[in-house]
């Protein structure tokens, strides 16, 4: 009797936690142009913060909306992805984009000082900005 109550109550645990995953995995991300920005900060801050301490510059911004000022360095329509410079012959801050937005890079250009908003999800070789728009260009 008390092992048929064990058997129920893990199968009951594995329901709900299957259902919870399931939920996990089908959840749209969050639209972060519906939200305010955590931190306003210029590209090449953004580096040098990660730079000089990445563990630091990670807990501080990771899973952040921010709002990026920088020039652009590279326009990639393809892949709904631009690079703004960030001063450092290493690094730039990789930023990629919601596909309906691809049309606005139409109207940009190399060196163009552009502001853009999204969730920074920390540094591999770049800073990551994902779920990008531009909020105001120049």
């Amino acid at each position: 009797m008390k092992g048929k109550r064990i058997v129920m109550v893990v199968i009951l645990v594995a329901i709900i936690a299957g259902g919870y995953g399931i939920y996990l995995f089908n959840k749209e991300p969050v639209d972060t142009r519906d939200y305010s920005a955590d931190f306003e900060i210029d590209a090449s801050d953004l580096i040098n913060e990660f730079s000089q301490n990445e563990e630091l510059a990670t807990k501080k911004y990771s899973d952040k909306i921010l709002i990026v000022t920088g020039p652009i360095k590279e326009i990639n329509a393809g892949s709904s992805t631009l690079f703004l410079d960030a001063s450092d012959p290493i690094s730039s801050i990789t930023c990629s984009f919601y596909a309906n937005e691809v049309n606005v890079f139409k109207k940009l250009k190399l060196g163009d000082v552009i502001h853009v908003k999204g969730k920074c999800t920390g540094k591999l070789i770049d800073v990551v900005i994902n779920n990008c728009s531009i909020t105001n260009t120049q």
